[in-house]
């Protein structure tokens, strides 16, 4: 359950407001749809929630490049909009950690869209069929577990 019922009358609102007013032209369009998706994901209004979507939930969100690297600045001024407003205590501080987290975002994303995928790393050795066998027996690999 969302923590924001009213998210979508929030997005709408705040799309109307003097504040939404100040964010620059080319992502305005779009901006409503990324403030309704992070209040409809926002299970709790807490710094660990807000950490939780800008790094897990909005990074994987199909946006245009323009947007993608504007969603930290589209939250900071809606979060300071819904305290404002009296919706939301402490949203401006909840806004400064969407700034913060900014540069740490834009690195979750992928250039192509959605979430970046770190690459997986090797973290054993390849076993040699002559090595002694990880299993413990003693044997060889090939004479082993090989089999």
């Amino acid at each position: 359950m969302s923590a924001f019922p009213n998210a979508e009358d929030w997005a709408a609102e705040f799309a109307e407001s003097t504040a939404f007013s100040f964010l620059p032209d080319p992502i305005k369009e779009n901006a409503p749809g990324v403030c309704f998706e992070f209040l409809r994901q926002a299970r709790e209004a807490t710094e660990t929630e807000v950490r939780r979507l800008m790094l897990e939930v909005m990074p994987s969100l199909d946006l245009a490049p323009t947007v993608r690297a504007a969603v930290p600045e589209i939250l900071g001024t809606l979060l300071g909009w819904l305290e404002d407003t009296g919706r939301l205590g402490g949203g401006r501080t909840l806004g400064l950690l969407v700034g913060a987290l900014g540069p740490v975002y834009r690195e979750r994303c992928s250039p192509r869209g959605g979430l970046r995928v770190p690459p997986m790393v090797k973290k054993t050795a390849d076993i040699g069929r002559n090595d002694p066998c990880p299993c413990g027996s003693g044997r060889k690999y090939k004479k082993c577990c090989a089999k």
